[in-house]
């Protein structure tokens, strides 16, 4: 064996601070998931009526569903898994939609920090070191 074959290759930088930032976006996720849940739970249980409740209670499962993805994603990262970029890329359009959406419905200038988070993500998991990583 060659000592190539006996190291191991190391993440790349880009990719660790992808990691990062998804590590940020799963806990933003799971808060306000639980949040919205909480809250809708504690209306329902005082007897208050919430208009719109059954679309409340499916952006909060679905935030806590995102972030149970991210997770999984960020660990199945360190073992290279092929699926986890594409799934990654994916649910960082669906950031940019919905945070354009945000930005266009509401103003709230947020949105636009989910939306700039979201495009370093694309570009940084585009690029050919990272895309490398995940394949053996």
């Amino acid at each position: 064996m060659t000592d190539e074959t006996n190291q191991r290759v190391r993440m790349p930088g880009r990719l660790k601070l992808v990691l990062g930032i998804l590590i940020f976006q799963i806990l933003a996720n799971a808060f306000v998931g639980f949040l919205v849940l909480e809250d809708l739970s504690d209306r329902a249980s005082h007897g208050q009526s919430v208009s719109g409740a059954g679309l409340a209670y499916f952006a909060g499962y679905l935030s806590v569903a995102v972030a149970v993805l991210l997770v999984v994603c960020v660990v199945l990262t360190f073992r290279r898994m092929s699926w986890v970029r594409p799934a990654v890329i994916t649910v960082q359009v669906v950031n940019i939609v919905s945070g354009v959406i945000a930005l266009l419905s509401s103003g709230a200038i947020a949105a636009a920090t989910g939306i700039f988070l979201a495009a370093a993500i694309i570009a940084n998991m585009s690029r050919d070191d990272v895309r490398d990583w995940y394949v053996r």
